[in-house]
């Protein structure tokens, strides 16, 4: 299956967390990397930087070397251009999506990507597959 990786996926495997969360997130992208073909973009790579440091305290240099080493080695890059407006304008009227949101849908969908790996439940409401940790 073709996977988008959500930042907060990525935020939690950067992140110093209690050791029973972090070993259920880091089977869960175990299991992503094994069974999924992974995808994400920049605005998720930008939200990973801002929120590690923001929220947690993680250095811009520590996460970029996450980033880099962790991420993508094994997630795909997808370009975000001008074709995505017309998805990103349908979630966002439709949906009620967040605009940061709106636009990943828009980039699940133009990319015809089969789900999300997410913790955010307004991708439900939107028609996007949703998988988390079980």
């Amino acid at each position: 299956m073709k996977v988008f990786v959500d930042a907060n996926l990525l935020i939690y495997l950067n992140v110093p967390m209690p050791e029973e969360q972090a070993r259920l997130v880091e089977s869960f992208w175990e299991d992503l990397l094994r069974e999924h073909e992974l995808f994400t973009n920049l605005l998720v790579l930008d939200e990973v930087v801002y929120v590690s440091r923001r929220k947690y305290g993680v250095q811009q240099e520590e996460t970029l070397e996450f980033v880099d080493r962790a991420v993508l080695s094994h997630v795909e890059l997808l370009p975000m251009g001008a074709e995505l407006y017309p998805l990103f304008k349908h979630y966002v009227a439709s949906f009620g999506l967040k605009p940061s949101d709106a636009l990943l849908a828009a980039t699940v969908k133009r990319y015809g990507l089969d789900a999300i790996a997410s913790e955010d439940p307004d991708f439900d409401k939107a028609g996007i597959r949703r998988i988390w940790l079980r």
